[in-house]
């Protein structure tokens, strides 16, 4: 048993996503979404490698409690459920692409703590804006978060919402304000 974990049976660590932690994220993302919303692992793996530095877990002494996905894109471009992330180099928007929370850790803030995580990340990259695609009835929880729908996606990228299983609508948080000068 690890040291720390003895003298502190309650710790939790933010930390950058590794390959390492994709089976347990893989089992989280089964317990926290509908069947037909799950992506496959490859993919997944696929995606850390394409964007290391922008996915996130929870790391509590049971394990992995939580996770959040990202990649650099651009307004008005939103992620289709199973695609590989395109990492636009003229980024001006981080897409959150997957938030998952264990459901016996609801309540605590490790997804708002996420989201911030995120958002600062955003911020220090000067970005303009942060988007997403909520599904599961999960729009309130991005309010909350700072984000609006937003309406104005050309018919082929609002296509793109038909990937998602159930109701799912495109999302935006504009940062420029939030941005250091």
């Amino acid at each position: 048993m690890d040291d720390r974990s003895s003298r502190n049976p309650t710790m939790t660590v933010f930390r950058t996503m590794t390959q390492a932690d994709v089976p347990a994220v893989m089992r989280l993302q089964a317990r926290c979404y509908h069947p037909s919303m799950l992506e496959d692992e490859a993919v997944f793996r696929t995606r850390l490698d394409t964007v290391p530095d922008l996915s996130w877990v929870v790391d509590a002494n049971k394990g992995i409690s939580a996770y959040l996905v990202a990649y650099r894109s651009r307004l008005g471009k939103p992620g289709a459920l199973g695609a590989s992330f395109n990492n636009a180099e003229d980024a001006d928007t981080l897409y959150l692409h997957d938030l998952a929370v264990d459901p016996t850790c609801k309540g605590k803030g490790l997804g708002p703590s996420l989201v911030r995580m995120a958002l600062d990340r955003a911020v220090e990259e000067r970005f303009a804006y942060s988007s997403l695609v909520s599904v599961q009835a999960s729009s309130d929880f991005w309010m909350r978060q700072g984000y609006a729908v937003w309406t104005k996606l050309d018919e082929q990228q609002a296509a793109v919402l038909h990937t998602y299983p159930g109701p799912a609508c495109y999302m935006v948080n504009t940062l420029v304000n939030k941005c250091p000068d």
